[in-house]
């Protein structure tokens, strides 16, 4: 089982410079044509998943709809939203390192009336365990629609590089990362990162 995992086209909380806003925040007008070529280039490649699967939140629900909609049959999964900041989900993020200068110095800093960076991880590998690792041995393509800190930590997973570094793999908006199973080893490597 090969695994794309997507990130979600510009929104206006990316436009804004917004620590990570909230599920609500919605795609841009360039973030859906983004979302639009993204499609081009995934048909260009011949990617046709078996099974996709989506995070809930509202960029990422239109870049899936977007990508395809032409398949009714794809899966919202909580595991695979962004971090979830709390109350200062609309905080700009320069505001915050400046307010918060030693935040995130430790994974398990929580954003008040949220959740932390090592929560985010937990939910993250849970979903890749359960929904692709478990199906390795499986032929076929699995895509995740989600957002930069789950991809990140799915990537990091699936490199052996450790949480410790996160978020290590940093992908742009509407981006495509590819890992493929290797049939021998049974590892996955990176063929495609970031691709947009």
């Amino acid at each position: 089982m090969d695994l794309l995992l997507i990130r979600h086209g510009q929104s206006h909380a990316n436009v804004a410079g917004l620590l990570n806003s909230t599920e609500q925040d919605e795609l841009t007008e360039h973030g859906l044509q983004q979302a639009a070529k993204l499609r081009t280039l995934m048909e260009s490649y011949g990617f046709v998943p078996d099974r996709v699967f989506s995070s809930p939140w509202r960029r990422a629900l239109q870049t899936t709809e977007v990508l395809f909609k032409d398949k009714s049959d794809w899966t919202v999964d909580a595991r695979l939203g962004e971090t979830n900041a709390g109350r200062f989900a609309t905080w700009k993020a320069e505001d915050f390192r400046l307010a918060f200068p030693d935040w995130g110095k430790h994974l398990s800093d929580r954003y008040e009336g949220g959740e932390s960076h090592l929560e985010l991880a937990a939910r993250s590998v849970n979903w890749l365990e359960e929904e692709v690792l478990r199906h390795a041995d499986q032929p076929g393509l699995i895509a995740a629609v989600c957002h930069a800190g789950p991809i990140s930590v799915i990537s990091q997973y699936l490199l052996n590089v450790p949480l410790s570094r996160f978020p290590n793999v940093l992908v742009p908006n509407a981006s495509l990362t590819l890992f493929r199973r290797n049939v021998h080893t049974g590892n996955f490597y990176l063929q495609i990162a970031g691709l947009s």
